[in-house]
């Protein structure tokens, strides 16, 4: 048994053709005589028309979801230490460590090691035993 439909298809098919017709002769008038309705669309408005804007919630819901992104790492984003020029001096090992590399490096190089250190002109010993000749004597 055919379907309601499939019957008033059956019964306005020979008319299709005529009717196809009758809209192209339309479209030429609104047109201004103009063969096809495609050829007065610029390239970006086709573009826009057959990618952009049948899908125009999806692409809605991507920038959303790339708005919300954007403002969650922007609110979450911890400041960062302002220390302009405030750098710690270097500690007695650091200072001690470089020494080293450098006196290492000049053995490889082959160079004499210049003294980085004030060498003790007084090597009469620690501080506390020179406190105790000078109240000896």
């Amino acid at each position: 048994m055919k379907t309601p439909r499939e019957v008033l298809l059956k019964k306005h098919e020979a008319v299709e053709g005529k009717l196809d017709q009758m809209w192209r002769a339309t479209l030429r008038r609104g047109l201004g005589g103009r063969a096809d309705a495609t050829e007065r669309i610029p390239p970006i408005a086709k573009l826009w028309r057959e990618l952009i804007w049948p899908c125009r919630r999806v692409w809605a819901g991507l920038a959303c979801a790339w708005v919300l992104i954007a403002v969650l790492n922007l609110a979450s984003a911890e400041p960062e230490p302002r220390s302009f020029g405030k750098t710690a001096p270097p500690s007695h090992e650091e200072i001690r460590a470089l020494v080293e590399q450098r006196r290492m490096l000049a053995q490889l190089i082959g160079e004499e090691p210049k003294p980085t250190e004030k060498q003790r002109t007084d090597s009469s010993g620690p501080r506390s035993e020179r406190m105790s000749k000078l109240v000896a004597a």
